[in-house]
């Protein structure tokens, strides 16, 4: 029996949620720079009321874990923390990149698929590369290899590059690999070594997919707590440096 699950996604400038059930999406995706905190529980409770399921009716929920924004990733984690402790539920984490390379790949299998292009759904192997803006002059890059006849999705592990150490990952994966993201603005170099380039942001409804596949690593609150992904220490070190700050100016006072 399939599984009905709920996920949400704030690691970028879009704000989503993702409701699957019995094979049916119900979705909410806007770009809210800035305003996840105040939309994203609106549109839980939007999906919920449109497919009229309460949260007894959720079997799992996800997340992207990021990488991605600061704060939005901490907003998803949250959000997903309160809602599995209030509902009792297990909890997938997904990468955000990872979910950028699903929604394009798959999208574009489904474009091969309606146009009769079986030679292209045949390849059995694509390498894809995703990439999203890190800020601070760096990016966040993670690559793998997509098999467009099962639809199984294979990634490496997540890395924060520099510009000219991201150029060198991407030469090195090869000519056909395929780039997805959102640094077409900023790192303009980057996207024109790709042959095939998508701009896009990851979404909630990626994340839902990616978890049903990945449903036997989900796990309730006594055994793991809904955490952002930070690959840069020093932001967690900032917290802590501002909270014994703030202790140490309690004390002087």
């Amino acid at each position: 029996m399939s599984k009905t699950i709920l996920a949400v996604e704030t690691s970028t400038a879009a704000c989503s949620v993702a409701l699957i059930y019995q094979s049916k999406l119900y979705q909410r995706y806007e770009v809210l720079p800035q305003k996840h905190a105040h939309r994203l529980l609106e549109m839980v409770s939007e999906v919920m009321d449109e497919s009229k399921l309460n949260g007894s009716s959720i079997d799992l929920l996800a997340y992207g874990e990021g990488p991605g924004a600061f704060t939005g990733v901490r907003i998803a984690a949250g959000v997903i923390q309160g809602l599995a402790l209030g509902w009792d539920k297990a909890v997938v984490a997904v990468s955000s990149l990872e979910a950028m390379a699903e929604s394009v790949l798959t999208t574009q299998r489904q474009v091969f698929l309606e146009n009769g292009d079986h030679d292209n759904v045949g390849q059995p192997e694509i390498t894809w590369c995703a990439i999203m803006d890190a800020r601070m002059k760096e990016v966040y890059l993670q690559s793998g290899v997509y098999n467009s006849q099962t639809g199984y999705l294979k990634s490496d592990s997540i890395e924060l590059l520099s510009p000219e150490a991201a150029e060198a990952r991407i030469v090195d994966l090869g000519a056909e690999c395929i780039g997805l993201g959102d640094v077409q603005k900023e790192y303009p170099g980057l996207v024109e070594l790709f042959s095939d380039w998508t701009d896009t942001l990851p979404s909630a409804t990626s994340i839902a997919k990616l978890a049903l596949n990945s449903q036997q690593e989900a796990k309730h609150l006594a055994e793991k707590v809904p955490v952002p992904l930070y690959l840069r220490n020093h932001v967690a070190d900032t917290i802590a440096e501002r909270k014994l700050k703030r202790v140490n100016n309690a004390v002087e006072q």
